[in-house]
């Protein structure tokens, strides 16, 4: 039986803090005025340092201007997610590339999975745990914990905001293919 694996996009396989970060760099924030730390949290508003820390309406303006100038086209894939996904893929895997972006019309998403080499058999886009993959790989940690409830075998980053979240933390995409070897 063919099974599963359902991977989050932002933080996850795609750097969207580096790019956020860059895209406040290029607006002439500097690092002295803002240092842009990595977060400590999911909500980037709790973590200090960030020209929106504390202020989730200043977030939501410097999220909506980044990804209107072309963030999810920019940001950079982490090392090694293409390569462990498509052996996961080639494997047999069924890959379902799954996002909460909901300011995606005019599907940049797709586009940048294709133009970084993912190979992937659907797409979704909404709340992640409506679906029962067999395998969820996410860094938000309500989803983690949700799909764990659900009996959905979890695979996170360790981003500092997700190290306490239920499932399997991983350091490298590399070692993805090896944790995921016992779940087939």
């Amino acid at each position: 039986m063919t099974k599963t694996i359902m991977v989050d996009i932002d933080n996850t396989i795609a750097d969207y803090t580096n790019g956020l970060r860059d895209y406040i760099r290029e607006c002439g924030r500097g690092e002295d005025e803002c240092p842009c730390p990595e977060p400590t949290a999911y909500d980037f508003t709790l973590t200090g340092g960030w020209p929106f820390s504390g202020d989730p309406k200043a977030f939501t303006w410097w999220h909506t201007r980044a990804t209107a100038d072309g963030l999810y086209s920019r940001e950079e894939p982490y090392g090694g997610a293409a390569e462990a996904l498509n052996q996961l893929h080639d494997a047999g895997w069924n890959v379902i590339m799954a996002t909460s972006r909901a300011d995606d019309w005019r599907g940049e998403s797709q586009r940048w999975l294709h133009r970084n080499g993912f190979q992937f058999d659907g797409y979704y886009n909404g709340d992640k745990t409506l679906l029962t993959p067999d395998v969820l790989i996410d860094d938000r940690p309500v989803t983690l914990e949700a799909m764990a409830a659900k009996g959905v075998t979890v695979l996170h980053p360790d981003h500092a905001y997700c190290t306490a979240a239920p499932g399997r933390m991983f350091h490298r995409w590399a070692a993805v293919p090896l944790i995921l070897g016992g779940v087939r």
